[in-house]
Parts: C-alpha cells; sequence; structure tokens
C-alpha cells in the first residue's frame, strides 16, 4: 500500500510524537498509510482551527517511505492544506483515537510546548519527555494539563527541597556538637570536684575531662570548617552572579549607545564600523562546556533558513561573516524580527555568540530568550 509524505511541525516532532509514543523521530517526515478523513473530530475543533483550514485524519503512521519503523497503533492527526501544491501537507500534532478525551489531549500538549518555550527548564527537553513524561502518560500519572503542571513543579522544587534538608542537617550536627560540647565541660568540672576527695580519683577524671575537652575541639574546629567551606560556596556563586548581571550591564549600554546615535543621526557613520566585543566570555548557564560572548556589530543580510536564523555580520576584520543558530527550539521571530530592523534600518546590532573549543561560533538564538536578556531585543 502507498504510503504517503507528511512533513512534522517542530511541535508534532518534538512534544506530541515523543509524549504519546516515546518515539524520538529522526528526521522531519514521516509517510502515512490507511487514510481515513475523521469529520466527526475535525467539527469537534474551535472555530478557529476550522476556519484556519485544520482537519483531522485517522492513519497508521510510519518513520519511513519503506521500512517498517511504524508507531505502534493507529493515530488520529490534525492537518491542513499546504499553501503551495509541491509541499508536503503538515503534520500539526498527534492525538489518540478516542476522541472524548481530544479536547484534555489537546490542552495537555499545548501545555507542554508553552512551558519549553519559556526556556527556564533546560531538563525538559526531547530525551525527557519521551522516557519519564511519556512513562508517567501511559501509566495514568499525567492525564491532563494540570497534572503536568504538578509534575513539573515538582521536579524544579526538588534541588531547592535538597539543599534545604542539607543545611537543616549541617544545623542540627553543630547544635549536637554544641551539646557534646557542653556537656564535656560539665563533666570535666564535676570530676574537679571529686578530685578533693581522692587523688587518684582526680587523676583519673582529669584525664578523662583532656580527653573530653580534645574530643570537643575536634568537633569545634570540624564546625568552624563546615562553615568556612558554606561561605566560600556562597562566595562563589555571588561572584558568578555578578559575572552575569556585568555581561547584562554590558550588552544593556550597548543597546542604548547604538539607539542614542541613531537618534542622534549618526546611524549612517557607525554602520561601517567592523565587529566588537562588548561583553568579556562567560560560561552557559546549563553547565556545559560553551561560553557566550556579546557583540556589537553591522548586520549585512538576515534570513529564515528552515527553522534557524542566517546573520551577515561583519567581523573584527571588516569582511562579511555568517553565522547561524541551534535552532534547538525552533525558530525565534522576535530575535529574527530585531535582527531585521537593525539591517533595514542601518542601525548597529547586538547579539549573544556561543561556541565551544572545538566549533565555530554559531548564533545563541535560544540563548538571548532567557529572562534575563529578553527585554534587551523587544521593542
Amino acid at each position: 500500500m502507498k504510503r504517503h509524505r507528511y512533513h512534522l511541525t517542530p511541535h508534532a516532532k518534538d512534544e506530541t510524537i515523543p509524549l504519546r509514543t516515546g518515539v524520538i523521530p529522526r528526521v522531519n517526515k514521516v509517510f502515512l498509510d490507511e487514510i481515513e478523513l475523521d469529520d466527526e473530530g475535525t467539527a469537534q475543533q474551535t472555530k478557529g482551527q476550522r476556519d484556519d483550514g485544520k482537519y483531522h485524519i485517522l492513519a497508521n503512521v510510519w518513520l519511513s517511505e519503506f521500512g517498517d519503523e511504524r508507531l505502534p497503533g493507529r493515530w488520529r492527526l490534525v492537518t491542513v492544506e499546504p499553501d503551495q501544491d509541491f509541499l508536503d501537507p503538515p503534520i500539526i500534532t498527534l492525538l489518540p483515537l478516542d476522541r472524548s478525551s481530544a479536547r484534555s489531549e489537546a490542552n495537555l500538549t499545548d501545555f507542554l510546548k508553552k512551558e519549553r518555550q519559556k526556556g527556564d527548564k533546560p531538563w525538559l527537553n526531547i530525551e525527557y519527555i519521551a522516557t519519564t513524561l511519556h512513562s508517567l502518560l501511559l501509566d495514568g500519572h499525567i492525564r491532563n494539563q494540570n497534572d503536568l503542571a504538578n509534575h513539573l513543579n515538582d521536579r524544579m522544587m526538588k534541588p531547592v527541597i535538597a539543599a534545604k534538608n542539607a543545611a537543616e542537617r549541617m544545623r542540627e550536627e553543630e547544635l549536637q556538637a554544641r551539646l557534646t560540647a557542653e556537656r564535656a565541660r560539665d563533666l570535666a568540672q564535676a570530676e574537679k570536684d571529686m578530685a578533693t576527695k581522692a587523688k587518684e580519683s582526680a587523676e583519673r577524671d582529669s584525664a578523662q575531662a583532656r580527653e573530653d575537652k580534645e574530643l570537643a575541639e575536634l568537633n569545634r574546629e570540624k564546625a568552624e570548617r563546615e562553615k568556612l567551606e558554606a561561605i566560600n560556596r556562597i562566595d562563589e556563586v555571588s561572584e558568578k552572579n555578578k559575572i552575569l548581571v556585568t555581561e547584562l550591564e554590558q550588552m544593556a549600554k550597548a543597546l542604548a549607545d547604538i539607539r542614542e546615535r541613531s537618534s542622534a543621526g549618526q546611524v549612517q557613520s557607525t554602520a561601517i564600523e567592523v565587529a566588537r566585543a562588548v561583553t568579556r566570555p562567560w560560561p552557559s548557564k546549563t553547565g556545559s562546556d560553551y561560553m557566550n560572548i556579546g557583540i556589537e556589530a553591522t548586520v549585512d543580510d538576515v534570513r529564515q533558513i528552515g527553522s534557524k536564523i542566517s546573520l551577515t555580520y561583519l567581523d573584527r576584520s571588516g569582511e562579511k561573516q555568517t553565522v547561524t543558530d541551534f535552532g534547538y527550539h525552533g525558530f525565534v521571530q522576535l530575535v529574527y524580527d530585531y535582527l531585521k530592523s537593525c539591517k533595514d534600518e542601518s542601525r548597529r546590532a547586538v547579539f549573544i555568540l556561543t561556541y565551544r573549543p572545538d566549533m565555530k561560533m554559531r548564533l545563541a538564538a535560544d540563548t538571548m530568550m532567557l529572562a534575563n536578556y529578553v527585554k534587551l531585543w523587544r521593542k
């Protein structure tokens, strides 16, 4: 039976298929056979969805045109006719056959998509969805968006609770050390009083007191070392935060300078300048070995290529340099609009590049959308 080729949208590829099947598609194409129109499912959509031309179909889903890699079971898919005849129809989402749960199923994956777009949960990646969330969905622990919201909140609170418990244990150990020292001092005093009655008893009691005092001193020194280590850790975190604040302030200043020059009519004179670094490099917040750096440069060209942004700018040598972004979360419209406006208005742009020793620089569009930076590019 002939299989018909369809194009997976990022939402279908990265969220709905991994969540409902546990499978991570390797490519952006799937192949359907035994296709049936689902008029009843289409009718249950919102008016806006129907006005957009979206409709439901029932089909078997294959991951290759001729191989035997197939998603288990039969599925209901949401699609729409492409704008141009030669394009593959897009698969917008994948739903179970049961229409009674269609709305809650759609709300669940829409909520998952919004949570990933926030960019504040780097661990909420495709692998996490295909393994952890898929298993929870099969076991009935995640039935709707409320269940998913509770799971994500619990997942984010685990490190906070662990740190709180560790701090409480440390306080309990310090308290126990103080109590031990106090008991040792009391015992030493009692033994000293008894020494007046008998010399031998006094000598034995004095030796015991010395031993207890030494133990108390060791415990005190241990508590002091742990306290100093805790202070050092706090200082390290504070220093890292200062670095992050510094690079954010430097990029904000660079943007302010550009806007000031633009308002003063100096755009054309600055547009021919070569690129310059406006921050020092700082490590990725995800804990990886990637480094980031803020750059001010003249935009020669910016285009959308698939789900990525391609940016051409004048580098430090005045040569044209083209970079693309990772596009992990798809096309970042806000960043593209900002860079396009800089090109159209002959205005220099400030943006973030990311790199690693073994790779060329890339545009960090996803990083620019983090809460720390997004307000810099928003008009």
